[in-house]
């Protein structure tokens, strides 16, 4: 079992002390609970916020087509409220950058030296990337990945299958996931090999 972390970039449209909007570009299930920061110019700290997607519609935007998601603000990540730290935004004219991270509980099926196979109970776009969050016997282990397929699974109580690639960030180390996996794959700790 783990958890796989994913940001992405959002442009945020309106924002209120209950609720916000923003244009996304990949997808976000409606229901889930996200965290939305935004960077405060004035004090140079980003503001976050624990958000639940409402609803969702596409729209074109710059020519593009994107998603704009209706968010219901649930609660704060201990900084001050909403109204006190970041001002209302009601369908402003210049972007307000933001970002989104999801965090989704996964189960690992297969762990190589090269990727992962793994079951979850949401999606998540092909060629997103993020950080998969293993923990086990009192170790914590974390690994870059890029998700390169999903599918439905049917019949499961996970019901997506993913298959996803490590991003080489460091060198292998054997308290990586990473690193177990070549450990568990060729018997030989990557510190021991020619």
């Amino acid at each position: 079992m783990g958890t796989v972390r994913v940001t992405q970039d959002v442009e945020v449209t309106r924002l209120n002390g209950t609720e916000a909007a923003i244009i996304a570009t990949q997808t976000l299930p409606i229901g889930e609970r996200v965290l939305l920061e935004i960077p405060d110019e004035r004090s140079k700290v980003s503001k976050a916020r624990l958000v639940r997607t409402v609803k969702s519609r596409f729209v074109l935007k710059d020519g593009r087509l994107r998603r704009e998601v209706q968010l219901s603000i649930i609660g704060h990540t201990g900084v001050p409220d909403v109204r006190e730290s970041l001002e209302a935004l009601d369908s402003v004219s210049s972007a307000v950058v933001g970002a989104v991270s999801r965090r989704v509980p996964v189960r690992l099926v297969e762990v190589s030296a090269s990727g992962c196979l793994w079951d979850a109970p949401a999606p998540l776009d092909e060629g997103s990337v993020g950080f998969v969050e293993v923990r086990t016997s009192g170790q914590h282990r974390t690994e870059a990945v890029r998700i390169l397929r999903t599918q439905r699974a049917v019949g499961s109580l996970w019901p997506y299958r993913m298959a996803v690639e490590f991003l080489t960030l460091a060198p292998l180390s054997p308290d990586s996931l990473r690193g177990v996996a070549a450990v568990v794959a060729t018997g030989i700790p990557s510190a021991h090999r020619p």
